[in-house]
């Protein structure tokens, strides 16, 4: 933006003003913002067309069988539950994207611990694929240091999606995690299924961005907004996240965390006995060490 003002004039010169600034940052937030606006809208009038559809039917009585009643109203739970859905995960990017992620609830967790809610909470879906379960963590009392509602929304989000995309297929799901030297710790989610072509792995973090696959689209249901929310959560933690696939063979989500975000023994004992308790806890296994030395 260049813009360009008088500062005085007289007969024998003009002093002239030009201030140039690069708003390329803003001009690409005002953009996404648009681009945010128009997909969310997109996205909510479907469910709400089909539930107004359904309830006109309804009060002018054209529904008239308990057969037919009683799909309008599954119909219509099921779409209220998507704009439910639809309307949480955008305040969760929101609360991210804000700078209320500087305001974390931060503490220490086990993360097998984290893994096995999110397991418990995806047991009936895993159990009517058949999906086998696979862990390869490297240690078992690794622990991370961070927000727990969020890391859960991590795995919960890469774990739903692998079993979404492949509801008709075998699948065998890989979580693991293991330590690059002292400075990196990355966590994954992998799997066997269809894959994600490589035209669009650049783009699957982009909010409501959709793969178009060959086999029914139009049967997997989600919001379009859960890889985002998967992105900005690990990067509110100093982190990064990379996607690699081979469509039918490994499709490979992978989280490279800094030491930092790393929680001691001492941090997980003090997080699970209070400050006054934990401090005692502390010093007992530290005596212990000391007694084994």
């Amino acid at each position: 933006m260049v813009d360009v003002a008088p500062l005085n004039r007289n007969a024998k010169k003009t002093i002239t003003r030009v201030v140039i600034r690069d708003i390329t940052t803003e001009h690409l937030v005002e953009q996404v913002r648009k681009d945010f606006v128009a997909n969310a809208s997109h996205e909510l009038r479907t469910p709400l067309s089909i539930i107004n559809g359904y309830l006109e039917n309804l009060v002018e009585g054209d529904i008239d069988n308990q057969a037919m009643l009683k799909r309008a109203l599954t119909v219509m739970q099921k779409h209220g539950e998507r704009i439910a859905r639809i309307v949480e995960d955008m305040l969760v990017i929101s609360r991210l994207e804000s700078g209320e992620a500087a305001a974390l609830n931060v503490s220490p967790f086990l993360f097998t611990e984290c893994v096995e809610e999110v397991l418990d909470r995806l047991e009936p879906l895993i159990q009517q694929q058949k999906t086998k379960i696979r862990f390869k963590i490297e240690d078992e009392s690794l622990a991370l240091i961070g927000d727990r509602f969020y890391w859960t929304q991590v795995f919960f989000n890469l774990v739903e999606n692998a079993l979404k995309q492949n509801p008709r297929r075998p699948l065998t799901l890989e979580i693991g995690a293991r330590f690059n030297g002292e400075d990196e710790v990355t966590l994954w989610v992998a799997d066997n299924g269809v894959g994600i072509p490589g035209v669009d792995l650049p783009f699957i973090f982009r909010r409501f961005y959709r793969v178009e696959k060959h086999h029914s689209q139009d049967s997997i249901k989600g919001t379009g907004l859960g890889l985002s929310i998967v992105k900005r959560a690990v990067e509110a933690h100093g982190g990064t996240i990379d996607v690699t696939s081979v469509p039918g063979q490994r499709t490979a989500f992978s989280i490279h965390l800094p030491k930092e975000a790393l929680a001691t023994e001492e941090q997980l004992l003090l997080a699970a006995a209070g400050d006054g308790d934990g401090q005692a806890l502390v010093a007992d296994r530290e005596n212990e060490e000391g007694e084994h030395a």
